[in-house]
């Protein structure tokens, strides 16, 4: 199972196969509370080695499933914890696991928001048999992914409005220059050349 770690969407979650141990541990725990001590398969009961066999055919599902969560979630995803229960034979099992993922969104960042929503949901859906928490995580992350696609729309819209608002409010280059040269011009024609009326008092 997967869980989310931000805490409006952390939900407790149970893997398919920890939910099918669950008859099978009420009697498992009582027997190996009877046994006190491992036991070799020689010293077991039939009913006894039903029970181990499906404790391992469970293990073996329950850590096969947070292993294809952490593998899909990569750096969102946290270490697997497991729950264990010990079968008649004395040995701990899995029937039940957790690995949390970071389904917060990028603050400021929808782009990366997008990116990351993705590789949540495809995490909660990696196992070959995703929980009906897993579902809900993916749900989520899509729904996150939706908001931020909005997001990101939308500021790609007020950046192009605000572009062409700059472009009507602010002279472009070209006519600063020939501003510039043109006030230049006319000072220097002003103070270089002088008046007739100075030409004919020297005269």
């Amino acid at each position: 199972m997967i869980s989310a770690t931000t805490a409006s969407y952390a939900q407790p979650l149970k893997s398919p196969s920890s939910q099918r141990a669950e008859k099978t541990s009420v009697q498992v725990e009582n027997n190996d509370a009877k046994a006190g001590n491992s036991r070799s398969a020689g010293q077991l009961t039939p009913e006894e080695k039903t029970q181990v066999e499906k404790l391992k055919k469970i293990d073996q599902e329950v850590r096969a499933h947070e292993q294809a969560h952490k593998n899909a979630g990569g750096r969102y995803a946290g270490s697997a914890s497991f729950g264990y229960q010990v079968g008649p034979d004395g040995r701990r099992y899995a029937v039940s696991g957790e690995v949390p993922i970071d389904i917060a969104p990028v603050d400021g960042d929808p782009q990366a928001t997008i990116t990351k929503m993705t590789v949540i949901s495809a995490a909660a859906l990696a196992p070959a048999e995703p929980s009906g928490q897993d579902r809900r995580v993916a749900a989520q992350a899509a729904s996150l992914r939706t908001e931020a696609q909005a997001e990101l729309t939308a500021q790609s819209r007020d950046k192009l409005s605000g572009n062409d608002n700059q472009e009507d409010e602010k002279p472009n280059s070209f006519t600063l220059s020939a501003l510039a040269s043109y006030e230049t011009g006319s000072f220097s024609a002003n103070t270089e050349k002088p008046s007739g009326n100075i030409l004919d008092l020297l005269s």
